[in-house]
């Protein structure tokens, strides 16, 4: 009987492999010995890396904090949740993000890998936008409102990871959020 595989932590290792060492020294060898499977289970399974890289980030970026914020009738609350579901994900994912978005341009085949994250955004634009319509943040484009709030964060973070100093402040939500709000609260 062939050996199950723990997708989620062959997934978790597959995303910890890229974000240390980037794409093109990811090699599937890394993530089977790390994973603890046998790489031609691997090929398989997802017939390339590219394909492999892609399920992955789907199925982590599904579950992280970031894809599953909600709404309440509480707008400073609700952009308070998605500022620390946001600094969570990142903290676990962010590098792997970081990563993307320096090699999405030379390697065609991670642009699926992209698409991965338009979920966690759509529903943190959704967040936006319901209290758009409830009148408690002003009108505009919702994922432009979301970078707006959440671009600060990624900035912060892709410089936390070059090790540079000043080194990067923890990040206060309700800071985050109130500076925000300041710019982007609807007029009564």
């Amino acid at each position: 009987m062939p050996k199950r595989i723990d997708e989620d932590q062959l997934f978790e290792t597959t995303v910890a492999v890229l974000a240390e060492s980037g794409y093109r020294a990811t090699t599937t060898q890394e993530i089977a010995a790390r994973a603890g499977v046998n790489e031609a289970t691997l090929f398989r399974r997802y017939r390339a890396k590219g394909a492999l890289i892609n399920a992955a980030l789907t199925h982590v970026l599904a579950d992280s904090p970031f894809a599953r914020v909600g709404v309440s009738a509480d707008v400073t609350a609700d952009l308070a949740a998605l500022v620390r579901a946001y600094v969570d994900t990142a903290d676990k994912y962010g590098g792997v993000v970081a990563t993307l978005l320096g090699e999405v341009p030379r390697t065609p085949e991670l642009r699926g890998a992209m698409a991965a994250l338009m979920p966690n955004l759509r529903n943190a634009a959704e967040v936006i936008a319901a209290h758009q319509q409830n009148g408690n943040l002003s009108v505009g484009d919702p994922l432009q409102k979301l970078i707006a709030l959440i671009g600060p964060l990624l900035v912060f973070g892709l410089w936390a990871r070059t090790g540079a100093e000043p080194t990067v402040p923890s990040i206060d939500a309700g800071s985050v959020v109130a500076d925000f709000l300041d710019g982007h609260r609807a007029r009564r």
